[in-house]
Parts: structure tokens; sequence; C-alpha cells
């Protein structure tokens, strides 16, 4: 059966399916299953900023701490979209680093954030891992921009090792 655009989404957001997934299909939303780790960081930050919680859940990994807390898709695009929605911009998202090594993925960037009036600047070392659908992100370890002295620009991989120690994701 068709899902009317009037009728709540299918994906469980509680929102009308033309407001949610519809809308996205027509803005030519972006599927994680094709993004390289570099092009997932930048779009898993636009789709915060435009409250597509379904993209976010849906880039992933199965095994990440997230899904582990948030098993059931539908509670989360709830969660997202009464807790986490509104007031969030990007100011800069700069990827400085991205280094592959079979299923395995780091990528190293800068994130420049508004949310609720409150700016965030911090450096990010996050983890993918390849599945059969593409590069899903599993984890991340951050470090605030203040911890660092230099350019954004010559901030590298042994910097963040060195001011945060040994990295677990």
């Amino acid at each position: 059966m068709k899902t009317g655009r009037n009728d709540p989404c299918p994906c469980g957001s509680t929102r009308k399916y033309k407001k949610c997934c519809a809308a996205a299909g027509e803005r030519g939303a972006v599927l994680p299953d094709k993004l390289t780790p570099a092009e997932l960081v930048r779009e898993r930050g636009a789709a915060f900023g435009r409250g597509d919680f379904s993209f976010i859940y849906d880039s992933y990994h199965s095994d990440s701490p997230f899904r582990r807390t948030f098993p059931n898709r539908a509670e989360y695009l709830r969660y997202g979209a009464s807790t986490l929605s509104g007031d969030f911009r990007i100011r800069e998202c700069r990827i400085l680093k991205e280094r592959i090594a079979g299923e395995e993925a780091q990528v190293l960037f800068y994130l420049d954030t508004l949310y609720q009036g409150e700016r965030s600047e911090s450096f990010e070392l996050s983890l993918f891992l390849l599945t059969d659908r593409g590069w899903r992100y599993h984890s991340s370890a951050k470090m605030d921009r203040g911890d660092f002295a230099g350019a954004i620009d010559d901030f590298d991989w042994d910097d963040f090792v060195a001011e945060n120690g040994e990295i677990s994701f």
C-alpha cells in the first residue's frame, strides 16, 4: 500500500510523509550509501542542520555505540524531532585529513557550530566502517579547539593523539 502525502511518515518521525521522507526525496536528498567517509562527515552535519534525523540514523554503523543506545529507528526519530531539532547551524566544517585502510577509515576535521546560541569549536576524529551498503559512521573522539594553540590547518593526526593520549573509539 502506498503512503499518502498526509499520512504519518513510515520512518516513524511522527511528521506527515510530505514534510519528512517525501520532502527529502523531492530535495534530491543524498543517501549515505554512495558517500566517501569525508563526504559523509559533511552530509551528517547538513542533516543535523535541516533536522533530517532519518539520514543521521541511517548513516550509523549497526555496531556503533549510538545504535546500542537507540536500537529502534522510530524511537530515535521521535527523540531527534522533540529534543535535537531547532537552532543548530554549522558555521564551518573543514576536513583536515582522511585515511582509508581496507574496510576502516578515519576522518580528522574541524567543526565550528552554533546551537541554541552557544558556539562550539572542536577537532573530531571519526571512525567509519565499510559495509555492504557503503561507509557508516561508527564513533569518534573530540578535542576542544582551545586545547590546540596552532592554526586549524596545522592540526594533524599526531596532535590529536598528543593532546588526548591513546585514542579509543
